[in-house]
């Protein structure tokens, strides 16, 4: 008689592979729809004597990650979401960014829990089934949320090295108004030479440089900046900015007097973390450093007292 807890395990792998084998329909079903059009086009295109029409073709793995991704797609306004605007903080923006991410949380939360559950069934089957189906759900849980741990220690990793950069830039900036240039033209240059320093602060300056240049007003374009790159700094170094802007005081005044408080609050960073360190070494003073110490201090005289008092 088989057990629940087997049919579940086995109910859940059916339904992992059943999705598996889907995509890889579709896939193959959407491979031969552009086939056809591409067909028909050329059909069409020499009956005419215009050239054919180019079909799009995406790629196998483009059409398997839609399929993929589709169980874990939310719904609601895809562009104006917050997790659209946690891509572009961790820097994906590729077109494909957001199938990957959806079709690495099925995968994760549907496959690898069914192959574990199986390896089990197979290597160990005394494993009591209330221990397989906790391990099952417990790796299905934690697949469902590291992609989200990758995506925070990425926007983290990247809000850390713009926020070690930007005292620079803000120098690059002063330099750049006081030669005579524009402000415009002054993002515009200081995107290019910041890329040997931080080549991220250098892209996002560089797309404010763009949407300035497409037309885009200046402090639409600083605010959408302070938005992608969503640091305290540079929230104040862009009201800054804008305040200038509509008020005609001096830019190179105001942005000299930014550097200069972005470098103090630097260096106050350096000297927390420096203050923080005889703490963080009391764990391994006490477990690893004075057992070792203690040993060899006290070691030789607990032996000569413990040879003594056995005579």
């Amino acid at each position: 008689m088989i057990d629940v807890y087997s049919f579940i395990a086995l109910a859940v792998a059916f339904l992992a592979y059943a999705l598996l084998v889907l995509g890889l329909v579709k896939l193959f079903h959407q491979r031969q729809i552009n086939r056809r059009l591409q067909q028909t086009h050329s059909a069409q295109s020499t009956a005419t004597g215009r050239e054919p029409l180019q079909v799009p073709q995406e790629g196998g793995w483009h059409a398997l990650l839609i399929s993929m991704s589709k169980l874990s797609v939310p719904e609601g306004d895809w562009q104006n979401s917050q997790l659209r605007l946690k891509f572009i903080r961790a820097g994906f923006r590729g077109p494909t960014a957001a199938q990957t991410y959806f079709a690495i949380k099925t995968i994760l939360t549907l496959i690898l829990p069914s192959l574990l559950a199986l390896l089990i069934a197979f290597w160990s089957p005394v494993t009591p089934y209330p221990r397989l189906a906790l391990y099952a759900v417990s790796l299905a849980g934690v697949g469902y949320y590291l992609p989200d741990i990758y995506l925070r220690w990425m926007t983290g990793r990247r809000s850390d090295e713009m926020r070690d950069t930007l005292p620079d830039l803000i120098d690059l900036l002063v330099i750049c108004t006081e030669a005579g240039l524009g402000m415009d033209g002054a993002i515009n240059r200081v995107s290019l030479e910041i890329a040997r320093s931080s080549k991220i602060l250098a892209e996002e300056f560089n797309l404010a440089a763009l949407e300035i240049r497409a037309g885009s007003g200046r402090s639409t374009a600083l605010k959408n900046l302070a938005l992608r790159i969503n640091l305290e700094d540079l929230d104040g170094l862009v009201s800054m900015l804008v305040q200038a802007d509509r008020f005609g005081t001096s830019v190179a005044e105001s942005l000299r007097i930014q550097s200069e408080v972005m470098r103090m609050k630097r260096m106050q960073r350096a000297e927390e973390i420096a203050a923080k360190v005889p703490v963080k070494m009391l764990i391994p003073l006490i477990f690893f450093i004075f057992p070792a110490l203690l040993s060899v201090l006290i070691g030789p005289a607990v032996i000569q007292i413990s040879a003594m008092f056995s005579k």
